[in-house]
């Protein structure tokens, strides 16, 4: 599959479910990724860990809102696998939001948000 632009941090792969047909991963207790983890646990507290999924969908609501009936979300410790229904949404996800995944400044803007959303 040929994607527009780069979809940094996230590894993209096609699954089998026709609903679902493709898949967005991102490790990000991984060694590469590492700079992703200390920004999340920056932001998180003892009792609570920023979720990645809050953060993302945050994002996705700010830029392309239409994506949020297009996505499924599952998140686990520090991985984010998020599934996606079409091709025109995949490429929708890879030029509006990786962009802020890839802007490590603007990516803490929006998980500062989250964390602040969090009544402590």
């Amino acid at each position: 599959m040929q994607l527009s632009t780069s979809s940094f941090p996230f590894e993209v792969s096609t699954t089998d479910d026709q609903e679902l047909p493709y898949q967005l991963l991102a490790k990000f207790d991984e060694p590469a990724l590492a700079a992703y983890r200390a920004l999340s646990d920056k932001y998180s507290r003892e009792d609570y860990r920023v979720s990645l999924v809050d953060a993302t969908v945050l994002i996705i609501e700010d830029r392309a809102a239409e994506l949020l009936g297009s996505l499924e979300f599952d998140e686990e410790g520090y991985w984010l696998d998020m599934y996606v229904e079409t091709e025109a949404a995949l490429q929708l996800f890879i030029s509006a939001i990786c962009p802020v995944f890839q802007d490590p400044a603007l990516l803490e803007t929006y998980i500062r948000r989250v964390a602040d959303g969090y009544k402590y």
